[in-house]
């Protein structure tokens, strides 16, 4: 994809969230290790950082799998322990790099590829 496609795709992706989370009931609510927790209707919810400790608590809240958009060199990422978490608490965990100041086509892709597979709803993104 060209540089300017990812930027139409981003932008198509962008759009197409904002224009769920406006029609979307959006429930806030604090959960223990969880930064910004927000679930937008009953197939995503989406959150800042978390920690592995979190994770069996998002299984329990019923979702089918965990979407890490987070770089693996982000401060607190810790990929491996939240790989590890999900793994004992039998969760998908998917982690797909995103950076917004260097957007990768690919990673847009994968994204949209995962987020639509079967099994994958409702996903816990952060």
């Amino acid at each position: 994809m060209q540089p300017e496609m990812s930027q139409l795709a981003l932008a198509a992706v962008a759009a197409g969230v904002m224009a769920v989370a406006a029609t979307a009931q959006v429930v806030r609510q604090e959960v223990p290790g969880i930064r910004n927790f927000a679930k937008v209707e009953s197939t995503v919810a989406c959150a800042g950082a978390i920690t592995p400790t979190a994770i069996a608590e998002i299984h329990k809240m019923g979702y089918a799998s965990i979407i890490n958009l987070r770089l693996a060199t982000e401060p607190g990422a810790d990929i491996e322990a939240n790989v590890a978490a999900a793994k004992a608490a039998g969760i998908p965990y998917y982690h797909i790099p995103f950076s917004a100041s260097a957007p990768d086509p690919a990673a847009v892709d994968t994204f949209l590829k995962t987020i639509t597979a079967p099994g994958v709803q409702p996903a816990f993104i952060h």
